[in-house]
């Protein structure tokens, strides 16, 4: 058997290569296996050849059934521009319970769904780190704003984040490179809402800027290292641990191109493939002293899976701006403009009839039809909102695949009456139109009205998943009675297994998750190589 690698990362995106950037910084040799291709920056970005090319198609939609993307296809990032940055379902498919659609959009290539990701970075303060000691609803995080906040800096710093200060107390300020730019109008809107919305604090988006290269810089900058070796279409089955120490010693994948399985050693393994993914190899990696999974002492890994309730409002404008000359069309942060952190719940529960928050994000004048908000909110981690594996389903290379069940509680349908009424007094309040389909046409109206179950719960929310925010089912807590991770995303059963994506999450605040996934990852990457991550 070969030398053990110091570290395998298994996934390449917003986890990974933070990972990977850490641990090679301090003399690691990392071993990265990535489900996808390497990206041929010429190729995979082109211009889009036509007008719509970057826009919503209906079309496109329609022959995405055809090549195999029937899932993928109900994104609102999925156009004739990103098709092929979405995996294929047939290849890869998963299944939900009865009466509980999921929509789980994927991307396997290096880098991950960072290359259509709107980079919107948002740091989660206390009072929701801690929501629980407020409310009383589930666990609180084991890790307080304080241990995050060195790490957020590390992040912000190195990629850059352009965005202001604003003394929020809900959303805390970070390091900026200088402004968000606003469009005018959204200038003039942000003055009317601090004049009629005191109690509703708005600043602009803090966006991350954009990589051109196509490359995600902490993995350029940990493959320049030469301590990291990168292996694309490395699909991963499971990992390896010792019967005796139950510790992993190793990780197996199959080649995607020859089908050939293949076992690696490691001393240590980061699991940073996304969150739904990531359980699904630690529940398929069972052994003598994990005959439930990896991590499953305390039959709790997949569960308390969470996402983000997305309600959406928009509607045409005349004398749109644009984006300026020379916009790249996958700089897809460039799309947002104004922020408005929760207002609801903020330190305890407010009387609204649901507990935890909601923020709206949105733009006017930037882009086709006019102007949008969307409302982004947290859904409370239930231990019956899960991910197994599916027995009888097994994806093209053999892999049982994973089930998901996630369902809105009265919590969540109560949040999504009070968006919905939140939205439509920005469209009255400040002279919105809202007639998010007034410049379609017939044909695409009809398809929306029959297609809407596939988007769209009854109450007006995307179905779940359809945030791609979605969080949990190895969740951190001190307790290995309960919590799957320790506070450092280590596995309370397998010490030198780390879970450094958004699985790890105990719960889901209404911020963005990327920021804390990449202020986490670099964490433990650190802690990876032996150095003190608090």
């Amino acid at each position: 058997m070969s030398e053990p690698w110091d570290l395998i990362v298994i996934g390449s995106g917003a986890s990974g290569g933070w990972v990977a950037k850490e641990a090679t910084a301090r003399g690691l040799k990392v071993l990265m296996l990535e489900a996808g291709r390497k990206l041929d920056p010429a190729k995979d970005f082109p211009a889009p050849d036509h007008e719509g090319g970057s826009r919503v198609s209906i079309l496109t939609r329609v022959m995405a059934i055809v090549k195999g993307q029937a899932v993928q296809a109900r994104c609102m990032s999925y156009t004739p521009m990103t098709a092929h940055l979405f995996l294929n379902d047939r290849q890869n498919p998963y299944t939900t319970a009865p009466g509980a659609r999921f929509n789980w959009y994927r991307a396997r290539q290096v880098g991950g769904r960072l290359h259509l990701w709107g980079r919107n970075a948002l740091r989660i303060s206390d009072l929701d780190l801690k929501a629980a000691e407020a409310d009383g609803f589930g666990d609180s995080w084991p890790i307080s704003y304080a241990d995050l906040d060195p790490w957020y800096a590390r992040v912000e710093s190195f990629l850059g984040v352009r965005g202001e200060a604003a003394g929020i107390p809900n959303l805390p300020d970070g390091q900026y490179s200088g402004p968000h730019n606003l469009t005018k109008a959204e200038l003039k809107l942000l003055a009317e809402m601090a004049e009629k919305w005191p109690d509703r604090p708005a600043t602009t988006c803090r966006i991350i800027h954009h990589m051109p290269d196509r490359i995600p810089q902490p993995l350029s900058v940990a493959l320049a290292t030469g301590r990291l070796e990168l292996r694309a279409n490395a699909v991963v089955e499971r990992i390896e641990t010792d019967a005796e120490t139950g510790l992993a010693t190793g990780v197996t994948y199959i080649d995607a191109g020859s089908r050939a399985r293949v076992t690696v050693p490691a001393r240590q393994v980061a699991v940073a493939a996304s969150t739904i993914e990531s359980v699904r190899i630690l529940l398929n990696s069972r052994g003598p002293r994990h005959p439930k999974g990896l991590g499953n002492s305390s039959g709790n890994l997949g569960r308390y899976l969470s996402d983000h309730l997305m309600v959406f409002r928009a509607g045409t404008l005349p004398g749109i701006e644009g984006m300026g000359a020379g916009h790249d069309p996958y700089d897809f942060g460039q799309q947002s403009g104004i922020y408005i952190p929760s207002f609801r719940n903020v330190g305890g529960d407010d009387g609204r009839g649901f507990l935890r928050g909601y923020s709206m994000l949105g733009s006017v004048g930037r882009l086709e039809p006019g102007w949008f908000f969307m409302a982004i909110g947290e859904v409370l981690p239930r231990a019956d909102n899960r991910v197994e594996l599916d027995p009888r389903r097994r994806d093209a290379w053999g892999i049982p695949v994973a089930k998901v069940t996630l369902r809105h509680s009265d919590n969540e349908r109560a949040m999504i009456r009070d968006m919905n009424a939140s939205l439509k007094e920005i469209s009255t309040t400040f002279g919105l139109p809202d007639d998010l389909l007034g410049r379609e046409g017939l044909i695409s109206k009809l398809a929306y009205k029959v297609a809407g179950p596939l988007v769209y719960t009854p109450e007006g929310a995307l179905i779940p998943g359809s945030s791609i925010h979605e969080t949990g089912g190895a969740g951190m807590g001190n307790d290995p009675k309960r919590h799957v991770t320790d506070r450092k995303n280590r596995l309370h059963d397998a010490g030198n297994v780390y879970v450094t994506d958004s699985a790890s999450f105990p719960t889901n605040p209404f911020h963005n998750p990327g920021l804390t996934i990449m202020a986490l990852s670099a964490r433990a990457g650190s802690a990876m190589a032996g150095f003190n991550s608090n």
